[in-house]
């Protein structure tokens, strides 16, 4: 599936590092929300379109976001979150690319929503939105059946090599956080892994739960309640250094086990394009208080998540180091058509 390059870049992006490797959640830095007079609420219920399956890591952050958001009070409109998967995310995306002024309509941002047009050589996507926000970030492990016979990452990678593309891997879209920490550990370990992909994260854990693959990525939260349901193990945690919680400080690294393989996700949502800037000042105005409540900081502390906010006005300079991070490891490990 993957025609990894010749080199790995000797560091990882700041932006990726900035995601990983500690414990501690970072502290909020909270812009100050506009004054009322320049901002008002969407004109009715508020859609958030999300390019994965039901239960992928995307669509279950934006429900979180809006049933703290509800339950709190922050908004009192209806807020749905709606699946339109397809395309490695260019269905979801096009559907609010083609709503430009749209004040109803917004997009979950995920790296799919960088990446497909790298890998399918297409214009950006992130230049036409109205990036709203990042304010979710998490830490990756890779996880095998729980009666796999291999006990760590190195054991995976050497059974990769005896049996090449014998590993059977689930992931969401090509061009997916799956599918590049797929590449870095092909080029890593010198191996070949079976990858096959679903259109979401959701489907993906649905194929390793039935027992038709061997491994997966997932987010720390996302892994814990399988290992603790005897339904998988985890053999490492991308990080640069072990996370320090006791839930956590037994799954070593990957480079502790001779891998460098480091990475992370981060989280966000856009609205479509020339929205209306006191409907963006609402939404700074409403995340800002979000990422503030003690619902919100519980949720990240039980999810073993991280949640360093962005507001309007950063998030845009912000997508664009992001995408130039992702571009050039997909240029070195030769998937990028860009």
């Amino acid at each position: 599936m993957f025609n990894v390059g010749t080199r790995l870049a000797s560091s990882r992006p700041a932006y990726l590092l900035s995601c990983l490797g500690t414990a501690a959640f970072m502290s909020i830095a909270v812009s100050q929300p506009a004054n009322a007079q320049d901002m008002r609420a969407p004109s009715g219920p508020v859609e958030i379109t999300v390019g994965s399956s039901a239960g992928g890591t995307p669509d279950v952050m934006m429900r979180r976001m809006v049933q703290v958001m509800t339950s709190t009070g922050i908004i009192t409109d209806p807020m749905v979150v709606v699946n339109r998967t397809g395309g490695s995310w260019m269905v979801a995306s096009n559907w609010v690319l083609q709503r430009a002024g749209d004040e109803n309509t917004y997009l979950a941002i995920a790296q799919p929503m960088l990446t497909t047009p790298i890998t399918q050589g297409l214009p950006n996507t992130f230049e036409k939105l109205t990036p709203l926000s990042m304010f979710i970030q998490a830490d990756l492990v890779i996880v095998a059946q729980p009666d796999s016979p291999a006990s760590s990452l190195k054991d995976l990678v050497e059974v990769a090599k005896e049996r090449p593309r014998s590993l059977r891997q689930a992931g969401a879209q090509v061009g997916s956080t799956d599918y590049l920490v797929t590449g870095l550990l092909q080029k890593a370990g010198g191996i070949e892994i079976n990858y096959i992909p679903f259109d979401g994260g959701g489907a993906a854990q649905t194929a390793f739960l039935g027992g038709n693959v061997d491994m997966l990525v997932l987010t720390v939260d996302e892994a814990l309640p399988l290992v603790e349901s005897g339904k998988a193990k985890i053999l490492a945690i991308l990080n640069e250094e072990r996370r320090k919680e006791p839930a956590l400080a037994d799954i070593p690294t990957a480079k502790e086990q001779g891998l460098d393989v480091v990475w992370g996700q981060a989280w966000g949502i856009a609205g479509a394009e020339n929205l209306d800037p006191s409907v963006v000042a609402w939404w700074d105005d409403k995340l800002s208080k979000l990422v503030q409540t003690d619902e919100w900081k519980k949720m990240l502390a039980d999810n073993y998540l991280r949640g360093e906010y962005t507001s309007s006005k950063e998030a845009k300079p912000q997508l664009a180091k992001i995408y130039q991070d992702h571009l050039a490891l997909m240029r070195e490990l030769n998937l990028s058509k860009q």
